[in-house]
């Protein structure tokens, strides 16, 4: 792999990307032909803004969980509600063959062509409504989808989403539970790829640069670790211990990093790190309570 991104370095000098549709356009054609990791990988080594590096990983996750919604087109996952992301917290219906209800968080606003919303249903599977996951084309019927802006990501749109008797076919609807089949394994897969994907783009810098012989090797070692963490089930408890140790090592590097970039990155680099830097401790809650709880069903 190191010897194709070096290839990929020499044929491809960085740009800074002025648009999503220009970003999305050379990154498919970058990756078309590859497996959704290296999708991650490749996509964030071509990058030296965090904004699309980090939309490399986030749809090279979910080109690996949906292959066959939107192949090659802007998708996103669209969980959280106001109340969160929980499965208690959900109250988007599916009922009647009909969507009702709003979702708070959509990446990339209506800039992506495809939605893939968690809701519940009228029936009652195991003391819980049973959860579904629907396909839902952007500019359905009886949907509105609205864009805000975050402080970070500023190239990135992000979005609401409002459905009203939305209606859905049988084929929209994915077959399996659409949290514990889909929504809860697409957090860890979204840290791995999303992970990979923003230190290809720091190993970009490592190479071009001539940081330290050892600070870019630990880089690429961390590369290597995340790209092999997908051969393990996303929810197996040694998955989440491995990738939290993953998340420490780098965790280690970011002072040498951050040392580095001060002294050899452009102003634009350093300028878009200061703002973005803060999407690396995205969810640490969540990850520290997904680390405990694998501790726990293996060592205790």
């Amino acid at each position: 792999m190191i010897e194709q991104l070096l290839q990929l370095a020499q044929q491809s000098p960085l740009k800074n990307y002025t648009s999503i549709d220009d970003w999305s356009a050379a990154y498919y054609q970058l990756v078309s032909d590859k497996p959704p990791i290296e999708k991650a990988i490749f996509g964030g080594f071509s990058c030296q803004q965090f904004s699309f590096a980090f939309m490399s990983g986030y749809q090279a996750a979910l080109e690996h969980m949906f292959p066959t919604v939107a192949p090659n087109k802007l998708k996103a996952l669209c969980v959280s509600e106001e109340k969160g992301g929980h499965p208690k917290a959900i109250q988007t219906t599916l009922i009647d063959q009909q969507l009702n209800g709003f979702k708070t968080y959509i990446t990339a606003g209506s800039d992506v062509e495809h939605l893939l919303v968690l809701c519940k249903t009228d029936k009652v599977v195991n003391g819980r409504p049973q959860l579904k996951m629907v396909k839902l084309p952007k500019g359905a019927a009886n949907t509105e989808l609205m864009n805000f802006e975050l402080s970070f990501m500023k190239e990135v749109k992000h979005g609401k989403l409002a459905m009203k008797d939305t209606k859905i076919a049988d084929h929209q609807i994915l077959a399996g539970d659409g949290f514990t089949d889909y929504a809860k394994p697409f957090r860890t897969l979204e840290d791995i790829c999303i992970g990979a994907a923003y230190q290809a783009m720091l190993l970009r810098q490592a190479i071009e640069l001539n940081w330290s012989d050892d600070l870019r090797d630990q880089i690429f070692f961390n590369l290597f670790t995340l790209k092999n963490l997908l051969d393990l089930p996303l929810l197996a408890p040694n998955t989440h211990i491995l990738l939290a140790a993953q998340d420490e090592n780098f965790e280690k590097l970011l002072p040498s990093i951050e040392l580095n970039i001060e002294a050899t990155s452009t102003a634009l680099f350093k300028a878009d790190w200061d703002m973005n830097k803060k999407l690396i401790g995205l969810g640490k809650k969540l990850k520290t309570a997904r680390l405990e709880k694998a501790r726990s069903l293996l060592f205790e």
